[in-house]
């Protein structure tokens, strides 16, 4: 009687199984990614008050300006 040996097959299960996980996370990542658009994009606007983002999924309180530090130098003008 013939038999085969279930080795290759479980090397060959073992070697694909990252490959389709792969796949399927990609798979995954687009669906999430087409699911969480936005009714309009998003555009920076110049205004009497300065540059202003408008439209997307934002709203005026989600962004935030990062305060300078004051001991924060620049070290381009000390050079002059």
């Amino acid at each position: 009687m013939l038999t085969v040996d279930p080795e290759p097959r479980v090397s060959r299960l073992a070697h694909a199984l990252p490959l389709l996980l792969a796949a399927l996370l990609a798979v995954a990542a687009l669906g999430t990614v087409g699911s969480a658009g936005c009714d309009e994009p998003a555009r920076y606007v110049s205004t009497a008050r300065g540059i202003e983002l408008v439209g997307g999924c934002l709203g005026p309180g989600d962004v935030h300006p990062v305060p300078r530090h004051p001991e924060a130098h620049d070290a381009a003008a000390e050079r002059g």
